[in-house]
């Protein structure tokens, strides 16, 4: 396990982590598809924008619901 700070991503690449995540919450893409390593030191910062950017994202049902469908 990584740890430390990592270093500080570049507003491109935070810029790029919110349009990912919100094509990803727009297309009805699980969470599981974080293209960034929360384990790793240096995109643990872009994994939690991305999350916390997927999360914003979602419709107002699914986001109260957790992400998850009803059954």
């Amino acid at each position: 396990m990584t740890t430390g700070q990592g270093r500080t991503p570049t507003t491109e690449e935070l810029v790029a982590a919110r349009r990912s995540a919100r094509r990803a919450a727009g297309l009805g893409a699980p969470p599981g598809v974080c293209p960034y390593d929360p384990r790793d030191a240096d995109e643990r910062t872009l994994a939690t924008v991305w999350v916390a950017t997927y999360v914003d994202a979602l419709p107002d049902d699914e986001a109260a619901a957790g992400g998850q469908e009803e059954a």
